[in-house]
């Protein structure tokens, strides 16, 4: 509240200095305008002060002067009496009070400078009756700048309020992502495992049984206790290693932990054959990114891994991580083939995008000896 409070405040000083300025400087046109044209237009006597006739010089700033102090009355009654934030006739009929008053002063300005002498003071009323539709013109000019510039600071203000609500709808869409998979993968984890496990003891009581069975040649209990040995130790490597990787693909391992953790546990699932070499600069456990940001990295690193070994043939990879200037960088290299050029990008394309949308950014590199996966994102 306070702050909408200070930001109403600062948006009625701004129209308000806006207000004056516009006042100001269209009426300094005027005012000047109309000096030229009684000096050099109407030919209009110079004014006698003291029994004798201002040279041209003192002339035009004398009726300049008085042109000025009109605009200024305006421009003060305008903003004391917050024209611009009446309802049209009530300001229309203000501007014309406003107006009114700044020609009274200047007309009697006139008179007392013998600008026009007192014997002749229908010229005052008749150069004051010529000078209501421009103060009338001045203020409706300023205020419809005005109203230009309050629409253009409400349309940036609904672009940025549309903008931060698009970004909050997709952070919240990334939360539960992240939700959802952490979910699935702890099902698969613990109650599908679980239920392999349970399954896998049944197996073995089932072949126990079968050995000591009547009527089953011992031959015959051997080959199917044999059977059912294989098929849960086939069981107990599938839970070992295809549910775990499923689960870890769909969580990364030591998420939760940060991102060096979560990025030496995928490594830890390349065959040994390829050598990886890791290097953390300053990478700090924990990290300060958040669970999003995270995440996108890690699969950054499963993206340039995957790719290394299915496309660039990798004999080795190199896992860089580094924390520099408020950013997080992880780069993936491999030395192998050598990527095209403007490959063909689908999951990399749709990473690229997720990274982008929090300020980050996704690279891909050729290089002489293999290639260069690269992704960073802002702490």
């Amino acid at each position: 509240m306070r702050g909408a409070q200070r930001e109403a405040a600062a948006d009625r000083v701004s129209d308000t200095r806006m207000l004056v300025l516009s006042v100001l400087l269209i009426g300094v046109f005027f005012a000047f305008g109309a000096t030229a044209q009684s000096m050099l237009v109407h030919g209009v006597p110079a004014p006698r002060i003291g029994g004798h006739a201002l040279g041209p010089v003192a002339e035009a700033s004398l009726r300049a002067s008085i042109n000025l102090v009109s605009v200024a009355i305006m421009a003060f009654g305008a903003a004391w009496t917050r024209i611009i934030d009446r309802p049209f006739w009530s300001a229309a009929a203000l501007a014309l009070l406003i107006v009114a008053t700044g020609v009274v002063a200047r007309a009697g300005l006139q008179l007392l400078f013998n600008v026009h002498p007192v014997a002749r003071a229908e010229e005052a009323l008749h150069d004051a009756l010529t000078a209501v539709p421009v103060g009338l013109a001045v203020l409706g000019i300023s205020v419809s700048i005005v109203g230009l510039s309050r629409r253009a600071r409400w349309a940036e203000r609904d672009r940025q309020a549309a903008a931060i609500r698009a970004a909050e709808a997709l952070d919240e869409l990334q939360q539960e992502e992240i939700r959802v998979r952490r979910e699935v993968a702890d099902t698969l984890h613990g109650t599908l495992q679980n239920r392999f496990v349970m399954l896998g003891a049944a197996l073995g009581e089932a072949g126990a049984r079968l050995e000591g069975e009547a009527g089953v040649g011992p031959a015959e209990a051997r080959e199917l206790a044999s059977r059912l040995k294989e098929v849960r130790a086939e069981l107990d490597e599938l839970r070992e290693r295809e549910l775990r990787a499923l689960s870890a693909s769909l969580y990364p391992e030591a998420l939760d932990r940060g991102l060096l953790p979560a990025a030496r546990a995928l490594v830890a699932r390349i065959p040994p054959s390829i050598p990886v070499r890791i290097s953390a600069d300053e990478i700090p456990v924990p990290d300060p990114l958040d669970r999003t940001s995270r995440l996108l990295l890690v699969r950054a690193i499963e993206e340039g891994v995957s790719n290394a070994l299915r496309h660039g043939e990798a004999s080795r990879l190199e896992l860089r991580l580094e924390a520099r200037d408020g950013r997080f960088l992880a780069e993936v290299r491999h030395l192998g083939v050598v990527p095209i050029e403007n490959p063909a990008l689908s999951g990399l394309a749709r990473l690229s995008n997720r990274i982008a949308d929090r300020g980050g950014e996704l690279e891909l590199e050729r290089e002489a000896d293999g290639g260069a996966l690269r992704a960073w994102l802002p702490a």
